[in-house]
C-alpha cells in the first residue's frame, strides 16, 4: 500500500500536465485558425477536442474503478459503458485524421491516399471492436478471442499514425507562414514517434509489470503535439514594428511590381505585423470600413485570396 500511493500521485500529476497542455493547445488552435485562416487549424481543433475527451474518459474510468473495487465486486456494466464511449471517441479520432488529410496541401502523390484509406480502415476496426465487445464470447469468431486480434489492431493503428505523420512531414509548406510550417511538420514528427514509443512501452511494461497503468508512453506523442501547437501559436502572434516579417523583407521592388499606393503599402506593412482590421484602424486613425476597402483593393490588385497569400506574393 505504501508503494502504491506515490504511483497514484504520479499518475494524477501526469494527467494534470496532459490536460492542462491539451486545453491550452485547443485554445491555441483557435487562435491559429483566426490568425492563419487555414482549414487545418480548424479541423485539428476538432481532433484535439476528441483527444481531450478520450483522455478524460480514461482518467474518469480509472478513478471510478478504484472506488468501485472498494465497494464490491467488479462492475461489468460500467466497463461496457465506458468501453463503448471510448471506442466511439476513437472512431471519431481516426475519421478526424481522414478529414484533415482531405486538405489541399496533403492531396499530392499516393502517400496521402494510403493514409486516408488507413484512417478509414482503423475506424472500421474500431467499429468491429465495438460490436465484438457487445457480443458474448460464444458468438465470436475464435480469432477475435485471442491476442492475434489485438496485435492486428495495434499494427493497423501504428500504420495509420505513421502514414498520417509522413503525409504531414512531406507536405509542401514553402509558401506558408513559418508558424504554419512548424505546426504541420511538428505534428507530423510527433505522430511518427508513436511506434517507437509504443515499442519501448511494451518492453518497459515487462520490466515494471505495468505499474503506471493507465498511463502510457504513447501519451508523450500527444504531449508533444500540444507543445508544438502552443509554440506555433506564439510564433503566429509575434510582431515586429518594422516590415521585416516571417515572410521576408517587403522591398520597394515588391511595391512597384503591383503599383501599390502609399496607403496600400502602409496596409501591407501593418498586415505583415499581424494586426487585425480593428487594430489597423486604431493605428492609422481611419474607420474599419475604410480599412476593409483598402485591403479589398489590395487583394484585387495583387490577385490574392487571403492575407497569407498576399504577403507571399509580395515577396521578391
Amino acid at each position: 500500500m505504501i508503494q502504491s500511493i506515490p504511483v497514484k500521485h504520479v499518475i494524477l500529476l501526469s494527467y494534470i500536465i496532459i490536460f492542462s497542455t491539451g486545453f491550452g493547445a485547443l485554445a491555441a488552435l483557435l487562435v491559429l485558425s483566426i490568425r492563419l485562416k487555414q482549414p487545418f487549424t480548424k479541423r485539428m481543433a476538432v481532433v484535439q477536442g476528441l483527444f481531450i475527451a478520450s483522455l478524460a474518459l480514461v482518467a474518469v474510468y480509472y478513478y471510478l474503478m478504484q472506488v468501485l473495487e472498494l465497494a464490491g465486486p467488479r462492475h461489468t456494466l460500467v466497463e461496457t459503458v465506458f468501453g463503448t464511449i471510448g471506442t466511439l471517441l476513437n472512431m471519431g479520432l481516426y475519421l478526424g485524421l481522414w478529414w484533415i488529410l482531405g486538405i489541399r496541401e496533403f492531396r499530392k502523390g499516393i502517400l496521402y491516399r494510403y493514409a486516408r484509406v488507413s484512417c478509414l480502415a482503423s475506424a472500421g476496426i474500431m467499429t468491429i471492436g465495438l460490436i465484438r465487445s457487445l457480443l458474448t464470447e460464444s458468438f465470436l469468431h475464435p480469432v477475435m478471442q485471442t491476442s492475434i486480434w489485438q496485435v492486428f489492431v495495434y499494427l493497423m493503428v501504428a500504420a495509420t499514425l505513421s502514414l498520417f505523420g509522413l503525409s504531414l512531414v512531406k507536405a509542401e509548406m514553402k509558401q506558408q507562414h513559418d508558424a504554419y510550417r512548424l505546426l504541420i511538420h511538428g505534428i507530423g514528427y510527433c505522430a511518427l514517434a508513436f511506434v517507437p514509443l509504443s515499442i519501448f512501452e511494451l518492453l518497459l511494461n515487462r520490466l515494471t509489470e505495468n505499474t503506471l497503468h493507465p498511463l502510457s508512453l504513447e501519451y508523450l506523442f500527444y504531449l508533444g503535439i500540444n507543445v508544438i501547437v502552443l509554440i506555433a501559436s506564439i510564433r503566429s502572434l509575434a510582431r515586429d514594428p518594422s516590415t521585416v516579417t516571417a515572410f521576408g523583407t517587403l522591398t520597394d521592388s515588391a511595391w512597384s511590381r503591383f503599383s501599390l499606393t502609399p496607403r496600400e503599402r502602409e496596409m501591407v506593412s501593418l498586415i505583415a505585423q499581424g494586426l487585425s482590421n480593428k487594430e489597423i484602424a486604431g493605428t492609422t486613425g481611419i474607420s474599419e470600413a475604410t480599412v476593409r476597402t483598402h485591403i479589398y483593393n489590395l487583394f484585387k490588385k495583387v490577385g490574392a485570396q487571403s492575407r497569407i497569400e498576399l504577403l507571399n506574393m509580395l515577396q521578391d
